[in-house]
C-alpha cells in the first residue's frame, strides 16, 4: 500500500488546498484594502459566541438539544412488584451520569451491566446467594433471542440504509476517516503559513464551538446510556419476573384448562381468546344471586336465604359495553355453609380477574366481607407475587330501604347530594369503602327490587368495570401466563423423559456393552 505521504499524495494535497487557502487569503487581503477587516473578524466572531451562548443556554432546558430521549416503556402486564422494579430502575437512569470514556471502555460498561442486572435480580430474589443466577438456561437463551429480534427492528427502522451498508464499508469509513484526519493536519500547517489571520479566527472559532458541540455530544451520550440502562432493566425484569415463556404465543391466545372445564359446563361458544373471569362474593341474603339474574336479564341463579350449593357455578356473559366474560357465582357465606365452601372460594381466587362483592346497603354488619377481602389480599401479597390483586367492586344492593323508606325518586347524585335519600345513600357508600379498605369510587349503590326498575346497572356498574378493564386484562394476562407456564414446564419434563427413554432404547445395545466393559 502506497504511504499517505508520497510525493504523488502530496503534490495532489498542494494542488487541491492552494487555490482554497489562496482564496482565503484573498478574500481577507480585499477586506484589508476596502477597510474591513475588523468589521468583517467582528462579525464572524460575534456570530461564533452567538452560537455558542445559545448552545450553553439550550443545554439547561428541558427539552432535548438534538435528539429526543429513546422511550422505553414498562410492559402494561407486568405485576405490582415488576412495576416496583421499574420504579427503582428509572431512580438508577435518572441518578446516572453517562462518562465519554465508557464507549472506549469495555470494563465499564461490563461493570455498569452488572450494576443494573443486580438491582433487578435482588428485588426479585433479595434471599438468594446468587441473585443474578436464579433462572433455567433455556429462559436465558430465549431472552437473548428476542433482545436480537428487537435490535433488528431498531437497526432496521431507526438507522437509514442499514439493511444495505456492510460491515466492511463500515471498516473502509474508518479507514478514510483517519487519512481525512491526515490531510487536515496539513492543511492547518499551510493555513497558518499562508492565512495567518484565517487561521487565527479559525482557531478562536474552533475553541468556542468545540464547547457547543461538547454540549451535543454529552447530551446524546447521556440519551445513548439511559436507553441502554432501561432497556436492558426491561428484559432483566421479563426474565426475573416470570414474564417469558418458552412458547411463541401470548398467554390469553389459548384457553386456559380451568376456562376450557367452564365452558363445557355451559356448553356455550368454542372462542380460543381467554374470557374475563368475574368471580361474585357476598353473604347470604345479600342480593349477589340477584345482581347475577339481573346481569343476564334472566334466571340464572336460584335467590334464597340460605347457600344452594358449595361449587363454584359458571355462566357466560355476553352483555353491551363488556367484552365477553364468564360470571362465577359462588356459595354466600355469613350464615350455615357447607363444609367445603371455603375451600372451594380459595381455590377460585386463582383463577378471576375482577371481584364484585356484593352487600346488603340495609345491614350494617360487614365483617365477614371484609374477611374475605382480607384473605384475598394476604394470599396475593404472599403466594402469588408474580401476579396482580384482581379489579375489586363493591356493589351496594338494596338502598330503595334506605331512609325515609317510601321514598325512591331516581335517579339520586350522591358526589353532592340534594336529599336525605340521597345523602344516606352517600353514608352508606362512605361506610362500605372504609369496612372494605376500597376507594369511595369503587362502591356501587344498585336497586334489584322485583317491584322497581332496575337501577344504576347499566349506568353505573358496567361503566365502572368497563373503566377497569385494563387493570383487568392485566390480572388476566398475568393469570393465563402461570397456566401457561406451568403447562410448558410439564410438557417439558415429559418431552425430555420421552427422548431419554427412546436414546435408551436406541442405544440399549451399546448401553449394555459398556456396562460389560466396567465390569
Amino acid at each position: 500500500m502506497r504511504s499517505l505521504f508520497s510525493l504523488h499524495n502530496i503534490i495532489i494535497g498542494l494542488l487541491f488546498l492552494i487555490p482554497i487557502i489562496a482564496l482565503l487569503g484573498f478574500g481577507f487581503y480585499f477586506l484589508w484594502l476596502k477597510g474591513w477587516l475588523y468589521y468583517g473578524i467582528a462579525v464572524i466572531s460575534a456570530n461564533t459566541v452567538l452560537f455558542s451562548l445559545l448552545t450553553t443556554w439550550r443545554s439547561h432546558q428541558k427539552k432535548p438539544l438534538v435528539v429526543k430521549p429513546i422511550d422505553v416503556n414498562p410492559n402494561p402486564n407486568w405485576s405490582d412488584e415488576a412495576q416496583d422494579a421499574w420504579a427503582e430502575l428509572n431512580k438508577f437512569t435518572k441518578s446516572y451520569s453517562a462518562k465519554t470514556d465508557l464507549l472506549s471502555n469495555p470494563n465499564k460498561i461490563l461493570k455498569l451491566t452488572n450494576e443494573i442486572l443486580l438491582l433487578v435480580a435482588t428485588h426479585f430474589n433479595a434471599k438468594s446467594k446468587y441473585p443474578i443466577l436464579e433462572f433455567p438456561t433455556p429462559y436465558l437463551l430465549k431472552l437473548i433471542s428476542l433482545i436480537c429480534e428487537d435490535l433488528q427492528r431498531e437497526v432496521l427502522d431507526k438507522i437509514p440504509g442499514s439493511h444495505a451498508i456492510k460491515i466492511g464499508d463500515l471498516l473502509l469509513a474508518k479507514e478514510y476517516y483517519e487519512k481525512g484526519i491526515k490531510i487536515k493536519s496539513v492543511y492547518n500547517v499551510l493555513n497558518h503559513l499562508f492565512n495567518w489571520p484565517g487561521a487565527a479566527l479559525g482557531k478562536a472559532r474552533g475553541l468556542l464551538m468545540d464547547g457547543g458541540f461538547n454540549l451535543i455530544r454529552e447530551e446524546v451520550l447521556q440519551n445513548l446510556f439511559s436507553a441502554y440502562i432501561n432497556k436492558l432493566g426491561f428484559y432483566a425484569i421479563q426474565l426475573y419476573s416470570g414474564q417469558i415463556t418458552l412458547d411463541d404465543i401470548s398467554p390469553i391466545e389459548t384457553l386456559s384448562d380451568v376456562s376450557k372445564k367452564d365452558i363445557k359446563k355451559i356448553k356455550a361458544y368454542e372462542e380460543s381468546l381467554e374470557p374475563l373471569r368475574i368471580l361474585v362474593l357476598g353473604q347470604v341474603s345479600s342480593g349477589k344471586s340477584t345482581l347475577i339474574n339481573k346481569l343476564f336479564g334472566e334466571i340464572r341463579t336460584a335467590e334464597g336465604v340460605l347457600p344452594t350449593t358449595s361449587k363454584i357455578t359458571p355462566f357466560k356473559l355476553e352483555r353491551e359495553g363488556l367484552e365477553v366474560a364468564t360470571i362465577l357465582d359462588s356459595a354466600g357465606y355469613g350464615g350455615l355453609e357447607h363444609e367445603d365452601a371455603p375451600g372451594l372460594l380459595k381455590k377460585a381466587w386463582e383463577e378471576i380477574d375482577i371481584v364484585l362483592i356484593v352487600c346488603n346497603a340495609s345491614h350494617a354488619a360487614r365483617e365477614e366481607d371484609a374477611k374475605q377481602l382480607q384473605k384475598l389480599r394476604h394470599e396475593f401479597q404472599l403466594h402469588r407475587k408474580n401476579r396482580t390483586l384482581p379489579v375489586i367492586v363493591a356493589v351496594a344492593t338494596q338502598i330503595d330501604r334506605l331512609r325515609p323508606f317510601r321514598e325512591w325518586l331516581p335517579p339520586y347524585n350522591i358526589q353532592e347530594p340534594q336529599s336525605i335519600k340521597a345523602q344516606g345513600i352517600l353514608e352508606v357508600c362512605e361506610a362500605i369503602s372504609k369496612d372494605l379498605s376500597l376507594p369511595l369510587g369503587f362502591i356501587v349503590p344498585v336497586c334489584l327490587a322485583p317491584d322497581k326498575p332496575t337501577y344504576n346497572l347499566d349506568d353505573g356498574l358496567i361503566p365502572l368495570i368497563h373503566e377497569q378493564l385494563d387493570d383487568a386484562q392485566r390480572a388476566r394476562y398475568l393469570r393465563c401466563l402461570k397456566n401457561q407456564k406451568d403447562k410448558s414446564y410439564w410438557r417439558e419434563w415429559r418431552k425430555q423423559i420421552s427422548n431419554t427413554g427412546q436414546f435408551i432404547i436406541d442405544n440399549s445395545g451399546k448401553i449394555a456393552e459398556f456396562i460389560k466393559i466396567s465390569h
